[in-house]
């Protein structure tokens, strides 16, 4: 065999197992697409396109992209088929992250598990920035382990890059900043000059982030104040407490693998124990490993000490689309677990692989066969087809925002507008005398309502005001909110 040969041969051997990962990861990125109607923060986020961005604005990185890519259409498939592309990209930067803190084993299983993960496929398939973010997230640990093994100018000006990136593109993967500190100085801490151009380019990330910190901690102070108080409890399915319980903690390496869907049987939900067990022994053991473990511990590093900063702040960005960045992270040492296993004891490894592979098909049918978004196009819809001149309609879901939002799906003439009027306890019959007044002349509202909206109670408080002509009903198991619920109202006033 001649010596081009020889290369090409090679090659092919090389790159031919995460090329076929690739490959499965676009089937299932781009399978049912565009099914789903957008849900409200994807609105969002096509309207904030629209508009004017500025770079020093807040995650403008984004909504840059994303205003690019609406130049060559604007089908949900083709919007959401931008986050696909960055969700490519992640996995096969985790694969190259994984091989090489790991070796080429641990690469190719954590790509695997990423591209198997139903949560990473639901973000993947959403017009929102957290595909990008998380792809940002493991290029920016990736360009650190080359500033760590050579720590020229060069690579840290490629870390700070991808930092800054990242920081204007998901402000919360900025916790990443702190590990990636402690990382370098621990490696460097006994050559002074090496940390002294590192601390530089440091700074030279916190300056140009902070124009779009300043954005967002100026336009949010609001959330960010109710948002950080420890004492403040947030509803959750279980219980209500401060903080996330230890086995809420535990949960989320079901969260980032399998689903986060409620068990719909006593078996399922002990098979589901029994699979996090597992999860969680791997976890461990891939941290065991002695062989390269400093490197794992960098993984580590990234994955436990942003969660634990989130964790400790509030539970109220204790969310699996807020915490998505560290997923790729611990994937990794989930790999890295079974590779150590695999090594040991091959039968346990593949009595492992197909519980898991069964955990993860499970969620996949659940996540391609269950609507898990609220139907905003179906609504529109429904007023497209229905209305007449004159009609006008309101939004008592949402923010103000959504008035133009809706602008994605309806095409209509009636104007909209934003008032709380379906939530009976908080509004009384003088409130909605008044909001009624300011929308005359009224032939006919249509009224948008949300999941806790009572018709009943509704048409008894102020059935003398409004009278109902028909309801549509627009159901889902959406998986962060068990019962998120709309409902679409035809009324004429009395």
């Amino acid at each position: 065999m001649n010596t081009s040969t020889h290369k090409e041969k090679f090659y092919w051997q090389q790159w031919m197992p995460i090329t076929l990962i690739l490959l499965l990861a676009t089937g299932l990125y781009i399978y049912q697409l565009g099914t789903e109607s957008m849900w409200v923060d994807e609105l969002y986020s096509i309207n904030d396109a629209k508009g004017n961005i500025s770079l020093f604005g807040i995650r403008p990185i984004y909504y840059i992209l994303l205003k690019f890519w609406m130049l060559f259409g604007t089908s949900d498939s083709w919007l959401r088929s931008l986050s696909v592309v960055f969700g490519l990209a992640s996995v096969f930067l985790i694969y190259q992250l994984g091989r090489r803190v790991s070796g080429e084993g641990t690469g190719l299983i954590g790509a695997l598990l990423l591209t198997l993960s139903p949560l990473f496929i639901n973000f993947a398939q959403m017009v929102r920035m957290y595909s990008l973010g998380t792809c940002l997230a493991i290029g920016g640990s990736l360009a650190l382990v080359y500033a760590l093994e050579n720590p020229t100018n060069y690579s840290m000006a490629w870390w700070a890059g991808t930092r800054v990136l990242m920081n204007i593109t998901a402000p919360l993967n900025a916790t990443l900043l702190l590990p990636d500190i402690l990382i370098f100085c621990l490696k460097f801490r006994q050559q002074r000059d090496v940390l002294f151009r590192f601390g530089k380019w440091v700074l030279v990330g916190l300056v140009l982030w902070f124009p779009s910190l300043w954005a967002l901690v100026s336009s949010t102070i609001g959330f960010l104040t109710s948002a950080l108080t420890i004492s403040d409890k947030v509803e959750t399915s279980s219980s209500r407490h401060a903080f996330p319980s230890i086995l809420e903690v535990i949960r989320k390496l079901r969260h980032f693998t399998a689903f986060p869907f409620p068990s719909t049987s006593k078996a399922i939900s002990l098979f589901y124990q029994a699979y996090t067990i597992i999860l969680l022994f791997l976890f461990s053991f891939g941290l065991i490993k002695k062989h390269r473990s400093g490197k794992l511990l960098w993984i580590a590093a990234w994955a436990f000490i942003p969660a634990a900063m989130i964790f400790l702040v509030s539970q109220r960005l204790w969310i699996d689309r807020y915490l998505l960045f560290v997923c790729p992270y611990i994937l990794i040492l989930l790999a890295a677990g079974f590779m150590r296993v695999w090594n040991l004891q091959r039968t346990v490894a593949i009595v492992i692989a197909i519980i898991y592979l069964f955990a993860t098909t499970n969620g996949l049918v659940r996540f391609y066969t269950v609507q898990d978004r609220q139907d905003w196009r179906a609504i529109a819809q429904v007023i497209n087809v229905t209305e007449k001149p004159g009609d006008k309609i309101v939004l008592s879901i949402g923010s103000e925002k959504m008035t133009t939002a809706l602008a994605h799906y309806y095409h209509g003439t009636a104007s909209i507008y934003r008032k709380n009027i379906c939530s009976i306890s908080e509004v009384n019959k003088t409130d909605l005398e008044v909001e009624l007044s300011n929308l005359l002349p009224i032939e006919r509202l249509w009224l948008v309502c949300q999941r806790d909206f009572d018709q009943t109670l509704f048409e008894k408080t102020f059935g003398d005001q409004l009278k109902v002509e028909k309801h549509w009903a627009f159901t889902n198991e959406q998986f962060y909110r068990e019962k998120d619920l709309m409902h679409l109202f035809l009324a004429t006033p009395n």
